[in-house]
């Protein structure tokens, strides 16, 4: 039983170590393109945070939320700026996602400039 493990160990070994074949990546430009052409749009929201820890526990989980593709949390200004894909959430479902935190969301049109 020893050398038939011992066997199947450096048979994939050596397995693992042979060139791989090339796979034509025909597909790979399209996917690419399409990915480039997807809108993303950015919306800021006026938030209650108060301590690092509210910054800590919306960057743990709205960076997950579907279709988030970017997250910045301002303690200073209580702003929190999302980029996400339309076609994936939408501003209502960022609010409801905020608020199911605790944190009350105000969109705010223009982020304000420090």
């Amino acid at each position: 039983m020893k050398k038939i493990l011992i066997a199947l160990v450096c048979a994939l070994c050596v397995s693992a170590s042979l060139p791989q074949p090339v796979v034509a990546a025909s597909s790979a430009p399209s996917s690419l393109q399409d990915r480039q052409k997807k809108k993303v749009e950015t919306v800021t929201f006026r938030t209650t945070i108060h301590c690092k820890n509210c910054v800590k526990k919306i960057m743990d989980n709205i960076a997950f939320e579907r279709g988030v593709k970017d997250l910045k949390v301002s303690l200073d200004e209580k702003l929190v700026t999302i980029t996400y894909d339309p076609s994936k959430t939408d501003e209502a479902a960022l609010v409801r996602a905020l608020e199911k935190l605790g944190y009350k969301a105000e969109k705010v049109e223009a982020p304000v400039q420090p």
